[in-house]
């Protein structure tokens, strides 16, 4: 299963990005379930505190959505851990994020951190950030850059195919030597955790 989650801020282009996959489950949150809705997509889920709406927006989303959980503005948890949250419940191949990147840097580093819950994706008209774990991966990128963070230490990481390519080289935790690379290719490693981030200017 594919769990798609539509979040604030709308800097997504749905009609570039979004293809329907047989068996997806949707949640929008907050502006993001607006938009989505908006654009006639059937969600499965709306939540949020719906703080980022007006009270016309919200009686659309409330009118259009199958199931409507609502949640207090002060609480323990952003409206995007709640939205994973329920995601990982599903047990999920992968889960897609539109949105989520952006003027507040807070906001987007917490989200670089739910990386690591499981296979998240977040991605904008702009840039599209992963997570990886061991293993060899092949990366199709569209974008112009392409940089490679450890998020834990990574040990023995090959790029192969890029414009920067580098063999069995030590990442660790702080060093930014694989920043602005270009292009796609594979990426392999040994051990630790390795965020990949690919963005426009």
């Amino acid at each position: 299963m594919i769990v798609k989650i539509f979040i604030n801020p709308i800097n997504y282009t749905l009609e570039r990005w979004y293809q329907k996959d047989e068996g997806e489950y949707l949640i929008g949150v907050d502006k993001g379930a607006y938009h989505a809705l908006k654009n006639g997509l059937d969600l499965d889920l709306v939540l949020g505190d719906f703080d980022s709406v007006n009270e016309q927006e919200y009686a659309y989303i409330r009118k259009h959505a199958k199931k409507l959980d609502t949640f207090k503005a002060r609480k323990d948890y952003t409206d995007s851990d709640l939205a994973l949250q329920e995601a990982m419940k599903l047990n999920p191949q992968k889960v897609l994020v539109y949105g989520g990147v952006g003027r507040r840097l807070d906001h987007t580093y917490g989200n670089i951190l739910f990386l690591q819950k499981g296979p998240i994706e977040f991605i904008t008209d702009h840039q599209k950030m992963q997570a990886l774990n061991p293993g060899t991966h092949q990366i199709d990128n569209p974008f112009d850059y392409i940089s490679f963070f450890a998020i834990d230490d990574v040990k023995a990481l090959s790029l192969k195919g890029f414009s920067f390519e580098l063999e069995n080289y030590d990442l660790s935790v702080g060093d930014p030597l694989c920043i602005s690379n270009q292009g796609s290719g594979e990426v392999s490693f040994e051990e630790g955790c390795l965020l990949v981030i690919a963005a426009n200017d």
